[in-house]
């Protein structure tokens, strides 16, 4: 019994090591909007998407992370615009901006899925990424003037938001070769949160 047990855990393993893993990079821009705080951002990031279920007809790589990070991003671009809502008391209002003080790169805990369509040669895919380390950000106030702050970078990248990802797919030539340049307009959970953001994905199927 004990030997049957250890065989199949071997060849359980074995399908999980067939299954494979996409490695790749992703550009990210855009801006997060806010009535009184805006965020332009720009990163490239470095990402593996590990295939956790396949079939003759379709394929699922899923993140989840929990202690050990799948990606890196190397942040180039932070820079956050930002007004009081209410004027102090000399009835002025005072504003302040922040610039990334370096470009930065930050160990990035992702959650998400790329499901493939082998059928129909179609795919859709929403990845959201959250920093593990602030990045530094040399800010001025209109008041107060220079100090130093730092953030917690969030990212994104896809097909489509959270929730209605599934309704927009897009076409692949080669299973083992994802890629695209593609802008993401949100028209639904992100509406009037987040500008157009302009993405650029390469994932190569890779053995696990």
């Amino acid at each position: 019994m004990a030997m049957v047990l250890v065989c199949l855990m071997s060849d359980a393993q074995a399908d999980e090591q067939k299954l494979g893993v996409y490695n790749g990079t992703v550009s990210i821009m855009g801006a997060k909007l806010g009535e009184y705080i805006q965020t332009r951002f720009s990163a490239e990031v470095k990402t593996r998407l590990p295939i956790t279920n396949r079939k003759k007809t379709s394929a699922m790589a899923e993140l989840d992370d929990v202690k050990t990070p799948s990606s890196t991003a190397l942040i180039k671009q932070w820079s956050v615009t930002g007004k009081n809502s209410m004027p102090d008391s000399d009835g002025k209002i005072s504003t302040w901006t922040c610039e990334i003080a370096e470009p930065t790169e930050v160990p990035m805990n992702g959650t998400g899925t790329l499901d493939l369509n082998y059928a129909t040669s179609k795919y859709k895919m929403f990845i959201a990424l959250v920093a593990l380390k602030p990045i530094p950000l040399r800010c001025v106030n209109s008041r107060s003037g220079p100090y130093q702050d730092e953030t917690f970078a969030n990212l994104f990248f896809g097909t489509g938001e959270p929730v209605f990802f599934h309704s927009i797919e897009l076409p692949f030539q080669n299973a083992s070769d994802i890629k695209a340049t593609y802008q993401l307009v949100p028209i639904h959970e992100l509406k009037g949160q987040y500008s157009p953001v302009d993405m650029t994905w390469n994932l190569q199927l890779q053995p696990e």
